[in-house]
């Protein structure tokens, strides 16, 4: 039996030897086509790497320009903050702004000009009218009646506890 067995393995190993040592003739490749693949993938190494550069050059510009951005706030952001924080409405405060650059004036300034200060009472006057209408009656409110000695439908108990109360 242990012929059989190392006759079966040898010819095993053979049938593998044999799949492993032919080689498949589309692997081959040439010296030629060796170069034309280096040459294509050197060429897209470049290709790729300019474009990392360019990106990375663009996100460091995006990065100072937010961190600038952020250190200086504009002139119309804080004078419109410090309007806001007086109580000017978000529409009175888009009026002001129209104005301004009609006049070519900053926020603070045109807050005196005439056309301003007419559009300021005209906002005024509407806000204080919507204010001081009533709005549509809901009806009388239910009344809670109270129980007395003569109210129906009262338990002997309760008409017992109501008539010592009242002494």
């Amino acid at each position: 039996m242990e012929n059989e067995n190392d006759v079966t393995l040898e010819t095993t190993n053979e049938i593998v030897e044999e799949t492993i040592e032919t080689p498949a003739e589309s692997t081959e490749e040439t010296p030629e086509t060796e170069a034309v693949d280096i040459a294509q993938l050197q060429a897209t190494n470049k290709k790729l790497f300019e474009r990392a550069k360019k990106a990375e050059a663009e996100a460091k510009a995006l990065k100072s320009n937010r961190q600038t951005e952020a250190k200086a706030p504009s002139q119309n952001s804080i004078e419109e903050t410090i309007l806001l924080a007086n109580g000017m409405s978000d529409e009175l405060l888009l009026e002001l702004k129209a104005v301004a650059k009609v006049r070519n004036m900053n926020l603070i300034k045109a807050q005196n000009d005439s056309i301003f200060v007419a559009i300021k009472d005209k906002f005024e006057k509407d806000r204080k009218h919507k204010e001081a209408s009533l709005g549509a009656s809901r009806g009388a409110g239910s009344v809670k009646t109270q129980k007395g000695i003569n109210t129906p439908g009262l338990s002997r108990e309760e008409h017992m506890k109501m008539v010592l109360e009242s002494r």
